[in-house]
């Protein structure tokens, strides 16, 4: 028989081990418990599709936040075929680093790249089956798992195109007009002049395929510069179209600007009061110089924004006007040479018109739009930008005060506000711009109604009379 002693000796000895359990499967839990996450991998497509070409633009990704990624597969099936694009393993954390988390946590994968080099693709419906797992410890320690399937269908042929209107005559600087018929199952369509791409618009009537296109030859591009039409489809395949064109070469004035420190003493803080994306350089010289370029070139690319915000359709009447009894003091693309105390401190371009009339002149809308932009505007001080629809954006800068509001719809000769000298402006007067899809387009040709006929009207009427 036992004694009182031995008994609780081992009475003892048993609780020790169990706290010693206890205390070992706490640290356990505590030190892996990143091991025990759930959530599983997030699978994601660079973009939204419901079809793909014959040499698909298509790439995916997939994130584990937790553990990381342990096995990745890819199937794409298409009608009686299962190809396998991805099967892929991935190393798990050491059992020795339990506590650890480090591993894969993300893998991208270029699909267009992985069906072209394993399938011969086939035209109509297909689907891509995606599923993950992560080293997590749930599930009997087979991870947290995502599954994920897309139906698409393989679209192998380009949309067709064809060009409607004949000769087509363009200054550099310029605008002009196409009008053509794409098939219904064209996505986007319009005219590629270089890297600047001018959207066509529906001609309303009996044939929905039918679309004009205004576009512009930029001032500064090169005559080399390549014009072609293009029509993509949901899939992204493309058919292109050459159209006869004739292009005016243009050699623009080249003018000297003057800068003087009273000059920059009054428009830099101005500027820099409403910009405070612009440095202060420390130096008035340097600021201006920042503003001229820097925020020059980030105004410009706002009006391109801007732009895509047009109707897509006309909202002008007839042709746009030139301020009443204006002179002009500056053209459109003059070339400026900026001097300071007798020395060439900066080149930039003037892409528009210089009016002046009178102090505090009222400044009249150039044709019937709606106000997409009415407030200080960068180097063009107080602005107002009108949209006129299908790209057509005029710009009124340098005003004194501001008598519009965004939204707000006007009429040919309506008030926008009234002359001024503000943003670098150094003295009272109008800078009246004219862009089409952000591309400055010189406005001589929109202030002549025969031109706006002969390029624009006529060729659209001619379109919706053959329909009809």
């Amino acid at each position: 028989m036992k004694s009182p002693v031995q008994d609780g000796r081992g009475i003892g000895a048993l609780a020790v081990l169990m706290v010693l359990a206890t205390t070992f499967l706490i640290l356990f839990f505590a030190l892996s418990f990143k091991r025990w996450e759930g959530q599983p991998p997030h699978i994601r497509f660079d973009r939204d599709f419901k079809s793909l070409a014959k040499l698909p633009n298509l790439s995916l990704q997939i994130e584990d936040v937790g553990v990381g990624l342990s096995h990745v597969n890819i199937l794409l099936t298409q009608k009686d075929q299962i190809v396998t694009l991805v099967d892929q393993h991935y190393q798990a954390p050491s059992l020795f680093t339990f506590w650890s988390s480090v591993g894969q946590k993300s893998a991208t994968f270029d699909l267009g790249h992985l069906i072209v080099e394993k399938y011969k693709i086939q035209e109509g419906p297909a689907t891509i089956v995606v599923s993950a797992s992560d080293n997590a410890w749930r599930n009997f320690w087979r991870g947290n798992q995502t599954r994920l399937e897309k139906d698409f269908a393989f679209d192998l042929y380009p949309p067709r195109l064809e060009v409607l209107s004949g000769q087509h005559y363009i200054n550099q600087g310029g605008s002009e007009c196409v009008v053509y018929r794409v098939s219904e199952d064209a996505e986007v369509s319009g005219v590629e002049v270089g890297a600047d791409f001018f959207p066509g618009y529906v001609i309303g009537g009996q044939d929905g395929r039918l679309r004009f296109c205004l576009f512009a030859f930029a001032y500064n591009l090169p005559e080399t510069t390549p014009l072609k039409l293009i029509a993509r489809d949901a899939a992204g395949n493309e058919a292109k179209a050459g159209f006869w064109y004739k292009l005016f070469p243009k050699k623009f004035r080249t003018r000297e600007i003057t800068v003087t420190t009273a000059f920059l003493e009054k428009v830099v803080p101005e500027v820099m009061s409403h910009s405070p994306n612009v440095n202060d350089e420390g130096n008035p010289l340097k600021t201006f110089l920042a503003i001229n370029s820097k925020l020059r070139q980030a105004n410009h690319q706002q009006i391109r924004e801007f732009s895509k915000k047009s109707a897509n359709h006309f909202l002008w009447d007839g042709a746009f006007l030139q301020l009443s009894n204006s002179q002009v003091e500056s053209l459109f693309a003059d070339h400026r040479k900026y001097l300071f105390e007798g020395k060439e401190v900066d080149r930039q371009d003037h892409v528009g018109f210089d009016l002046s009339v009178t102090q505090q002149y009222p400044i009249e809308a150039a044709n019937d739009g709606t106000v997409l932009y009415a407030d200080y505007f960068g180097i063009y001080g107080n602005t107002v930008l009108v949209d006129h629809g299908c790209g057509l954006v005029t710009l009124y800068g340098h005003l004194s005060s501001i008598a519009v509001q965004p939204q707000q719809a006007v009429k040919k000769k309506s008030v926008l506000g009234r002359s001024g000298a503000t943003g670098l402006a150094g003295g009272d007067h109008l800078h009246f711009g004219l862009f089409l899809h952000g591309v400055p387009v010189n406005p001589t040709e929109w202030w002549d109604g025969k031109w706006i006929k002969d390029h624009v009207l006529d060729r659209i009427k001619a379109a919706t009379a053959v329909q009809s």
